[in-house]
């Protein structure tokens, strides 16, 4: 078979490689920090939160000191567009530590070799060493141009991250799946979500789980299950919330802007729904076992996908049978929670045995027996 020419002009890298100083360098995020032209955007949306501590970061500022070469840093250029900027592909850590450093953002820490310079901050190094660092520490950087191909950037990022392993699976989907829709999610719709308790405590938010987007992925594949039903064959959490975000990178403009509507109210409502049966039935730990039998889980069990699928599910189908439409009383919501718990025990759902918890059959079988047991609600 063979390859399309054009294929290789459009995905083809053209690297030029370079050089700052660490004063230059720095400088030059500072520009990107206020989007003007030729600085450093160290924090493109596509990049992961911040998670280097002091003493990873005073190992960089040590290894620059000692001439110790740190990897290449890896840059994006688009000469197209209005305002040129280059954008982190790879090193953004290690930017963000040069960066923070020399605006006295922490003192050094923990150092192997440099004993002498332990607690000190950039403005209290010696001025030999202070110079030293500035104007004669060299960055070697290597910029790909992807003015033809804007994807490129995103190609060569995802790549790095799937050889290196440094980004979590829902952190590489959002590079991968990256959408008008995935931008309003994380950096709207996550951070809506987490100024409301019942959000925090139901989704057991942490701030590790924040961090490597673990909320996000929780948040997706309740997303990802509600509009795609249970799909025979289909046994993986992780199908189902590529699928919807690859769904949703396709939609644009004003219908995504109706999606975003309705995906924060379905949310909205769901979040409520459960808030309400968890303050009925006194359970803390609604998408876990608990559910089912009012014991508190211990560990990292507080929160399981393998609940919230049917859980989700349920709901939409209270949604879609019209239920909720009706001022409901406390002894309904209990009414409602006693039927699905019954259809959830008559097929002995949770004790699964060391079969897959997320399997269609399992989720098949729950979710048919609930609402056979929910038929008989009576309001």
């Amino acid at each position: 078979m063979e390859s399309n020419a054009s294929d290789f002009d459009k995905w083809k890298c053209s690297v030029t490689k370079n050089t700052y100083y660490f004063e230059q360098v720095c400088n030059l995020i500072k520009l990107g920090n206020t989007n003007k032209p030729n600085g450093i955007v160290v924090e493109p949306d596509y990049q992961r939160e911040y998670k280097f501590n002091k003493e990873k970061e005073s190992s960089i500022i040590e290894s620059l000191l000692l001439n110790i070469p740190i990897p290449i840093i890896y840059l994006s250029l688009n000469t197209e567009k209005d305002n040129v900027l280059l954008n982190v592909i790879d090193g953004s850590h290690r930017l963000r530590a040069m960066y923070r450093y020399r605006n006295n953002q922490y003192s050094l820490t923990k150092l192997k070799i440099l004993k002498d310079l332990e607690g000190i901050k950039y403005d209290n190094l010696p001025l030999n060493i202070k110079n030293k660092l500035d104007y004669k520490t060299q960055i070697n950087v290597e910029i790909i141009d992807v003015s033809k191909n804007e994807e490129l950037e995103y190609e060569v990022f995802t790549r790095f991250n799937q050889s290196t392993n440094p980004l979590s699976k829902q952190e590489l989907n959002e590079v991968i799946y990256r959408s008008e829709f995935s931008l309003w999610v994380k950096e709207e719709l996550i951070e809506f979500l987490y100024k409301k308790p019942v959000f925090v405590t139901m989704f057991k938010c942490t701030e590790k789980r924040r961090k490597d987007k673990t909320i996000n992925y929780y948040l997706y594949s309740c997303l990802g299950y509600a509009y795609s039903g249970l799909i025979e064959g289909k046994n993986d959490t992780p199908f189902y919330v590529e699928r919807f975000m690859n769904q949703m990178k396709k939609v644009r403009g004003k219908e995504c802007e109706n999606k975003k509507i309705k995906i924060k109210d379905f949310i909205l409502g769901l979040l409520e729904f459960y808030r309400k049966i968890s303050f009925i039935e006194d359970i803390e730990s609604i998408f876990s076992k608990e559910f089912i039998t009012k014991e508190k889980p211990e560990g990292n069990h507080g929160f399981l996908i393998s609940f919230l699928i049917p859980l989700t599910l349920i709901y939409d189908y209270l949604l879609f049978k019209g239920v909720l439409k009706r001022d409901l009383s406390d002894d309904n919501y209990h009414e409602i929670y006693n039927l699905i718990v019954k259809g959830m025990k008559a097929v002995k759902f949770g004790e699964f045995g060391g079969i897959s918890s997320t399997s269609y059959h399992v989720q098949k079988k729950c979710i048919d027996s609930v609402k056979s047991s929910i038929s008989h609600l009576k309001l």
